[in-house]
């Protein structure tokens, strides 16, 4: 009789015994009453790939000789016409051969879930969103294929993605047009194609990204709807406040002035999760974020308007209360994930680094209890490398001289990660000792510290994804205060990460922000040039 062949969903001991299980988690009662160890229920599933090369390879040996008679019939010299079109293959439209794909992406893709620590991962709810939209299903096979070819430099399969990717983004473009009732498979369909452009960047490179991500953020007020699975749509939602920061900040633009989603829902509503630290620290940095374009205007017109000063005394309280803030959730989050701790000299982790980075200018590289941690931590740094340069600005603006006089910058009244003691903010009796463009550098460092392991093999590629946008922007605070050797070192980094997955590191490498570069050269105002209250 026909149908789809059972599958067990029971635990791995009981599948392996062949009994009933209970499927109670996360271990089931019938190992546990029989004294069984129960080893959970996540499946270890393989694709076996075979390269387009090895393929022809075995058609050749299959393939009959042509007879005699048929060369002969063929005139010297003829032109042999060849369809195109046959050489890249069609959509494959099977369950299984798509799951296959699907799954080869998310195991190479994603580390083990003991080393992630979090609910879920964006890319583990990949399998729940097919089948439900002809879109989503090429969005994800193309993006699927394309990592898989690129892992087994395979240019057939690499050919496949591309076509899928085209077709499924003329099937956005159609839906957009009819404008009528668009559901949020649009906009994840987006969300897939900016990752895409980090695997398999188009010619054009960062800007292909770029207009995936302003794509979403046109999408995001004319997708309806809820999704069936809330999980999904919550980290899709959280992918996309990210990705459109990272626009606004390297146009210096306030968050606000794109859609970007919130992240508080309805009262009593059940869909609704309990914020992870990575969630308070997007929303801090979206705070910065907002800071970065109030500042700039001041600091662009600010002393020629009387009373000007007040408003300067109220944005340096912001940026004081905001950096108390940022270290406040750092206690929090470091109580829940764990501290970073040095990595020993002769760790595996910075042997395999050192092969691919053999240089470093930086303190002893970092290790994390889990990435989710080496996550948080990372948009924690990022968020201080953006904030401290507009401190040292106010203060530039209204006390010129101040932060920069008096001894270095001591980091004894900020967080330490040896120690993983933070305190508040420096009072206005230290603040004159303070060097606020070397507390940048200190956290700038950070990031480069966390990088060996992120890109170690066990991170495999998420890892990797994670440290792309915090790499940058510690990399343009090296372009702007010209520190050679360590944009060397990170432009290394840069090159490395298409080995990881991610072809756009080398569009990354010589990136130019030149906002933030003209911001960071801003010419503070002299005491005759303000205004006097």
């Amino acid at each position: 009789m026909g149908g789809i062949p059972f599958k067990s969903t029971g635990c791995n001991t009981c599948r392996r015994r062949k009994v009933k299980c209970d499927e109670t988690k996360p271990e089931c009662l019938r190992c546990v009453k029989n004294g069984h160890i129960c080893t959970g229920y996540e499946r270890q599933r393989v694709f076996i790939h075979k390269s387009a090369s090895a393929v022809n390879n075995s058609q050749k040996a299959q393939r009959p000789k042509r007879k005699d008679a048929a060369k002969s019939n063929r005139p010297a010299g003829a032109i042999i016409a060849v369809n195109l079109a046959e050489q890249v293959p069609r959509f494959n439209a099977r369950l299984e051969v798509r799951s296959q794909l699907l799954a080869s992406f998310i195991n190479n893709f994603l580390p083990p879930a003991q080393l992630l620590k979090t609910n879920k991962n964006l890319y583990e709810t990949l399998p729940d969103l097919i089948g439900g939209s002809p879109l989503l299903d090429k969005a994800v096979i193309s993006l699927s294929s394309a990592f898989v070819a690129k892992n087994n430099r395979d240019d057939r399969l690499l050919q496949y993605s591309t076509k899928l990717y085209s077709q499924a983004m003329e099937l956005l473009h159609r839906k957009i047009r009819m404008g009528k009732g668009l559901g949020k498979d649009l906009l994840y369909t987006t969300i897939i194609f900016q990752v895409y452009e980090l695997i398999n960047c188009s010619p054009s490179g960062f800007p292909a990204w770029l207009a995936h991500v302003q794509g979403s953020n046109a999408l995001i007020q004319q997708c309806s709807g809820r999704s069936k699975e809330a999980v999904a749509e919550n980290l899709f939602l959280r992918q996309l406040r990210f990705v459109i920061l990272c626009d606004a900040i390297g146009k210096r633009q306030s968050p606000w002035r794109y859609n970007i989603p919130t992240r508080s829902s309805e009262p009593g509503d059940k869909n609704a999760l309990a914020p992870e630290p990575i969630d308070i620290f997007i929303d801090i940095l979206i705070e910065c974020t907002a800071l970065i374009e109030d500042v700039d205007t001041f600091l662009d017109h600010g002393y020629l308007v009387r009373g000007s000063r007040r408003v300067g005394e109220r944005l340096l309280h912001s940026c004081l209360s905001l950096e108390d803030k940022l270290h406040n959730t750092c206690i929090w989050m470091q109580d829940k994930l764990g501290v970073p701790s040095p990595l020993s000299k002769d760790s595996s982790i910075l042997k395999t680094f050192r092969t691919a980075v053999p240089k470093d200018f930086f303190p002893q590289p970092l290790n994390f209890p889990s990435l989710t941690c080496a996550e948080s931590h990372l948009i924690y740094w990022t968020t201080l490398v953006l904030l401290y340069p507009l401190i040292n600005q106010l203060f530039d603006f209204l006390s010129p001289g101040l932060s920069q006089s008096g001894s270095p910058a001591s980091t004894s009244c900020y967080p330490s990660i040896e120690s993983a003691e933070i305190s508040t903010s420096p009072s206005t009796e230290t603040l004159d000792r303070v060097d606020f463009i070397a507390l940048t550098a200190v956290y700038a460092t950070e990031v480069c510290r966390a990088a060996a392991y992120c890109l170690q093999p066990n991170m495999k590629a998420l890892g990797g994804q994670m440290l792309l946008a915090p790499l940058s922007q510690s990399t343009q605070f090296f372009q702007v205060e010209q520190s050679s050797e360590k944009i060397k070192w990170c432009q290394a980094v840069f090159m490395h990460l298409p080995q990881v997955g991610f072809a756009i590191g080398v569009f990354l490498k010589d990136m130019v922000w030149p906002q933030y570069r003209l911001s960071q050269k801003r010419r503070s105002p002299t005491p005759l040039e303000q205004v006097v209250e």
